[in-house]
C-alpha cells in the first residue's frame, strides 16, 4: 500500500487529506472510495474505524482518499463556522482534485459516508455523476432533527441566545444549525440513479435506523433499474465500536461492491 498525506486548498482553507493506493497502483487507473466523516469526526474516525477502512479496502485492490471537512481534524478553520453547504462545496473541491490524479479512474468514484457524512454524501451523489456507487453507513436522514436530538435541547437553546454553544469541546454555531434545516437527503437521493447500499447499526443510539428503510424506500421508487441493498449490523452501535462490528461492515461493503466487478460502465474491482 502507498500512502501520501495531501492538502488541498478551498477557499483559501487548507484541507487535510491522506490518499491510499494499492501497491500495483502504477499505470492503471483505479476506482477510488471517498470517505466522508460525520458530525464532530475527523478522516481517523472513532476508535480509527476510517483509518482501518483505508488499510481494508486498499488491499482488496481499491483506491481510498479520507479527509477533514474545514474546522475539522487537521484542517485549517474552526468548527465554530462548519456548515453543511459549506461541506458539500468542500466536496466537490475534493473530487475535482482527485479527478486529476493519474491512479484515479474519474469515472469509478465511490462514496462512502458515515453519520451526517451520509446525508452530504446523499446529496453530493445525487448532484455528481461522478459518483457511480453510494455506501452509506448509519446515515443521519433528517439533518436538523437528528444533530439537535444529539444535543439535547439545552445545547441548542443556548446555541439559539448566544449564537454558539461549547457541546463536547467544540463551538456549534447557530448558523450551523439553521443551516441543517436546508438540507433534505431523503428527498434528494432521488435524483441519484446508480446503485446504492445502506448499512446501520443495529442499536444505533444517534441516528434511528428506520432512515435506513427511508433511504432504501426513495432509492427504490426512483423509476430506475439500479440494484439498491440494505443490511443491519447486530448490536452495533453508531459508530460500530468493536473489531467484529467492524469487519462485519467493511465486509459486507466490499462483497457488494464486488457484485460488480465485471461490469466496466460501473466499477472494475
Amino acid at each position: 500500500m502507498k500512502q501520501q498525506t495531501v492538502s488541498i486548498l478551498s477557499n483559501n482553507i487548507c484541507l487535510s487529506g491522506a490518499l491510499h493506493l494499492p501497491a500495483n497502483s502504477d499505470g492503471q487507473k483505479i476506482p477510488l472510495i471517498v470517505l466522508l466523516h460525520g458530525f464532530l469526526g475527523s478522516k481517523v474516525g472513532e476508535h480509527r474505524m476510517f483509518v482501518k477502512a483505508a488499510r481494508y479496502f486498499t488491499e482488496k485492490g481499491l483506491g481510498v482518499f479520507r479527509f477533514d471537512f474545514s474546522g475539522c481534524g487537521e484542517s485549517d478553520g474552526d468548527y465554530a463556522n462548519v456548515m453543511v453547504t459549506k461541506q458539500l462545496n468542500e466536496v466537490q473541491i475534493v473530487l475535482n482534485y482527485l479527478s486529476s490524479i493519474k491512479e484515479v479512474d474519474a469515472e469509478n468514484i465511490i462514496l462512502i459516508g458515515h453519520s451526517l457524512g451520509g446525508a452530504v454524501a446523499s446529496i453530493t451523489a445525487a448532484r455528481d455523476r461522478r459518483i457511480r456507487k453510494l455506501i452509506l453507513w448509519s446515515p443521519v436522514g433528517k439533518p436538523y432533527e437528528d444533530i439537535t436530538n444529539i444535543m439535547g435541547n439545552e445545547a441548542v437553546e443556548t446555541a439559539k441566545l448566544n449564537g454558539r454553544v461549547d457541546y463536547n469541546g467544540f463551538y456549534i454555531s447557530h448558523a450551523f444549525l439553521e443551516d441543517l434545516k436546508n438540507h433534505h437527503p431523503l428527498e434528494a437521493i432521488c435524483s441519484y440513479k446508480e446503485e446504492a447500499f445502506i448499512i446501520h447499526a443495529k442499536e444505533d443510539e444517534d441516528v434511528p435506523r428506520e432512515h435506513t428503510y427511508s433511504y432504501f424506500k426513495a432509492l427504490r421508487e426512483r423509476g430506475c433499474n439500479k440494484e439498491v441493498e440494505k443490511h443491519f449490523v447486530e448490536q452495533a452501535d453508531h459508530t460500530f465500536s468493536s473489531y467484529a462490528f467492524e469487519e462485519e461492515l467493511f465486509n459486507k461493503s466490499f462483497e457488494w461492491l464486488e457484485k460488480f466487478s465485471g461490469t466496466r460502465e460501473k466499477i472494475a474491482l
